[in-house]
């Protein structure tokens, strides 16, 4: 289940992965750090590596991004 009615929104894995893409989109960077993905979260309240995992795993097993250390790359 991607979103359960008893998980806070702002907490989901969904959520977390939209506001990577966001992070995406404002610096037109097809790759990042997860340095610069954690520092870029904190400002929204995402401090937990749990939440951070999630959304990245989500963006993962949909095709948008992938993995080549130490970057995370985005798919086009």
């Amino acid at each position: 289940m991607l979103v359960s009615k008893d998980e806070k929104i702002k907490t989901s894995s969904v959520y977390t992965a939209s506001l990577i893409l966001k992070f995406f989109k404002k610096t037109k960077k097809t790759k990042l750090s997860i340095f610069e993905v954690s520092n870029f979260l904190k400002k929204y309240d995402i401090e937990h590596y749990r939440q951070t995992l999630f959304g990245l795993i989500f963006l993962y097993a949909t095709g948008l991004i992938d993995f080549r250390e130490p970057y995370i790359y985005l798919v086009k």
